[in-house]
Order: C-alpha cells, then structure tokens, then sequence
C-alpha cells in the first residue's frame, strides 16, 4: 500500500521542469568493499537500508486536490520492496585500467535519467574489480536525496551489510515527508512573509550581463568550469581574516564573490542564493532526503570597504538570513524584480568535505571505506526553477584545501566569459587572505572586469 504525502517545493520543480518524465538530475553515495563480499547480504543492506528511508521507496505523481489545472506533484511513499541492483564484474579487465572501466561505469549510472512518474527514484550498483574488490553504489534523484544523505548511507551500509534489518541503528526521526510539512507549513506563515518581505525590500538581484535573464524553464547549464583554487590560497591562509571578523568560511567566499562581481552589480547591493543543508538539528542529521535549499544573502558594497570589513558585513548579513528560514515560494514572492527569471543570478554551495569520518568500517569481514563517486553534473537535463545564473560550488578537504567548479547558464553565458568569472574569484580570494586590508575598488586592477 501507497500513501501520499504533498511534495517539497523542489520536488515540484523537478517534476514540473520535465512533466515528469526523464531526469538526470542524480546522486550518488558509493562505499569500497575489501574483501569476499556476498552478494547475498548486499541485497540484505540495501534492503534494510529502503526500509529504513522512506525516501528510497518514494515516487512522485501528479495529482488533482482542487488548485491548479492538472494538478500538482505529490510524494507517493510506498511500502517496503526489494532494492533495484545491478551487478558488473570488470575482473577481466586487465588491472592497469580496471579504475578508469570502474570509474566510467559509475559515471555512466550517475547520468542513467530516472522517470519522476512513478519512479522507482533510487537505485544500486554493485561493481566488482576482483574477488576481494568491490564498489556498492546507491543512485538516486535528486528529488528524494542530496549530498548529506550520502553520508548518511555511506555510514549505515557496513552494519546494515553485518546485521541486515536487525542493525542497532537509531530509527531516523524525521523523513522527507515531515520537511515537505515544514516547508508547507512555513509557506502559509504571515509572520515568515512579512519577514522577507521587508528583509529584501531593498535587495536588487539583477546584475549586468551582456544578454537578456532568461525565463524560468529547462535550464541550460554548461559544463562545469573548475575553480582554479589549486592556486588560491587555504582556509589556513584565511584563518587570521575569519579570526578578526569572526566570520566562517562562507563569510568569506560571500565576500569575495560580492568584490568580483563588483563591476555587474547595478547598485552596490548583491543578493546571492546561498544553499544551506539545513541540518542543523540533530534529528534531521539522520535522514535521507533532498532537504537542501537556499537561502538569500544580501551582501553590502557601499563605501569602498576593506577586504576585512566586507567579510564582516557579509557574515553579518549571512547570520541573519539563516536565522529565519523560508521556502523558496516566499522568497519568490518576497525578492523585487525577479520576473520570471532564475531566482538567484548567483547562488554559493560551500561544504566542509565529508561530514563524517572516512575511516575504514569492517563488517562481516569487509572492509568498507568511502568511495569517492566523481560527478559530472548533466548539461542536458531541466534543472529547477531557483537554478542561478552563475552557480559557485565550492568545498574544502580536511587539510583546508579549496576546490570547485563553476556552474552558469549557457542561455547567457558562454565558456569564456564563463571561465573569466572563475578567475576572477578565485584573484579576489587571494587577495583577501594576503591583503585584506586592501579596498575592494583596488581588486579592479588587479583581476580585470569578467565582460
């Protein structure tokens, strides 16, 4: 038996972008198996792991409940069913290329679209390089699943894999349908409302750029341009900045964003779309969903300020944005001269690297350890209606080093004043962390206008 439950906002926008059909817009958590792993209690895990998320039994479906003509997407979560999984063996592969075969398999599986009518939405893959060599990889769309649920899964498989459905693991206390209640709930708030309302009275999210903002539809996206951060300094390098301003880290990308974009901004206000996991609460930490979003950052570029004073504004700026969360249908409604464009024409997605431990878990006499699942984010497949203009993916290794690509709209933006963009940043991050008291309006010089 199925039972619905309404959708997340970005469950509809996905749904919506494609009328359901075929998306490519996946996920992917995948562990390394050392050791004689059974194929038998692989199934058990993944199993066990369906049954625990009701995330990884969801589908979604169009439904009529009286509001707009043809209805709207719901979740359908249904009861407990065997796991979809896929077995490859590359044995007799030779060795010196059974990485690169392995790699291009789980690429190929991550781009594999699933059809949002009626799922199923998840997936799994279980690769085998050797008798004692395996990759389990669990795919899903993003409608039911983000980069924290990867983690989640990452750490369950190695009890679920000993123990099956009898693992000692704490139930999840909340599931993807409870948010989509929240959000909903947060939605019809008049206090919420009004608070955006008048928090981005004044925000103007219009930069300059040589073409016309498209409409809101089947995002073209280009292909993603990494950061050239491997030249760029650390977070140690930042350290003294974020210290002195008592900022963290997306403080400071905020703020060297704003200066480099500087010269397209159409008065001395930028709004960026920042994404936020929003797991702050313990009890969501454990569920596996697409609980993701973004929230708006206003950062302020008046007076010519120091490199150091804008990271203080921005994190200023940034603390009282994620102190009143809010849907994207109230920011929609809340952000001036949006039109029917991308919500955000920047948006920033900053994670700290794995956020849990990557040590080496054995269970059942395999040993498992994160698999690094490389993702080449699809060009070709509708995105949703929120996508930026300019999408700044950005994370940091254990040791503080800084990576990312670079994400724009190939409706505006082509390849070179994409990777303009990306220079730039990256020169005004350096400059932050060797001259932060510099004023911003010196960048100018030093990084050259991306048009």
């Amino acid at each position: 038996m199925s039972v619905l439950y309404a959708a997340t906002h970005y469950q509809r926008s996905l749904y919506d972008a494609t009328g359901g059909q075929a998306s490519g817009v996946n996920v992917g958590a995948a562990v390394r198996m050392c050791g004689h792993a059974d194929p038998g209690r692989v199934r058990a895990a993944l199993d066990a792991l369906t049954a625990r998320h009701e995330a990884l039994r969801t589908t979604l479906t169009r439904r009529d409940t009286g509001g707009a003509a043809g209805g709207t997407a719901h979740q359908l979560i249904g009861d407990h069913a065997a796991s979809d999984l896929r077995e490859v063996s590359l044995a007799e592969v030779d060795e010196d290329r059974r990485e690169s075969a392995c790699a291009a398999v789980l690429q190929a599986e991550l781009r594999r679209p699933f059809v949002l009518e009626g799922g199923p939405l998840a997936r799994a893959l279980l690769v085998t390089l050797a008798d004692d060599d395996h990759v389990l990889a669990v795919i899903a769309h993003h409608a039911i699943m983000d980069g924290w649920s990867a983690g989640v899964i990452r750490d369950e498989l190695p009890h679920l894999y000993e123990h099956g459905a009898s693992a000692t693991i704490p139930e999840p206390a909340l599931h993807l349908a409870d948010y989509a209640a929240w959000e909903a709930e947060l939605a019809e708030d008049p206090a919420t409302r009004r608070h955006w309302q008048a928090a981005l009275a004044d925000a103007r999210p219009r930069l300059t750029f040589h073409g016309e903002v498209p409409d809101v539809g089947p995002v073209a996206r280009t292909t993603p341009r990494p950061l050239p951060l491997d030249h760029g300094p650390t977070l140690g390098a930042l350290h003294p900045l974020m210290v002195g301003e008592r900022a963290g880290a997306t403080a400071v990308l905020l703020a060297a964003l704003a200066a480099s974009l500087r010269d397209h901004a159409t008065n001395e206000r930028i709004t960026f779309g920042v994404m936020r996991s929003n797991r702050q609460q313990r009890d969501v930490r454990g569920t596996v969903g697409f609980l993701a979003g973004h929230v708006p950052v206003t950062v302020d570029l008046s007076g010519n300020p120091t490199c150091a004073t804008l990271v203080g504004r921005a994190a200023d700026a940034y603390d009282r944005a994620i102190s009143r969360p809010a849907p994207t249908a109230v920011l929609r409604g809340a952000l001036p001269d949006v039109g029917r464009g991308p919500l955000f024409d920047v948006s920033l997605n900053y994670s700290a690297g794995p956020h849990r431990s990557d040590a080496v878990v054995t269970g059942a006499g395999v040993a498992f350890s994160p698999f690094d699942l490389v993702h080449e984010e699809p060009t070709d497949h509708p995105w949703w209606d929120g996508a930026s203009l300019l999408d700044f993916q950005v994370r940091s290794d254990p040791a503080g080093r800084l990576s990312g690509v670079l994400v724009a709209d190939a409706h505006l933006l082509g390849d070179a004043e994409t990777a303009r963009f990306a220079e730039r940043f990256t020169a005004a991050l350096r400059r932050f962390a060797d001259r932060s008291g510099d004023r911003i309006a010196a960048l100018g010089t030093a990084t050259g206008p991306a048009r």
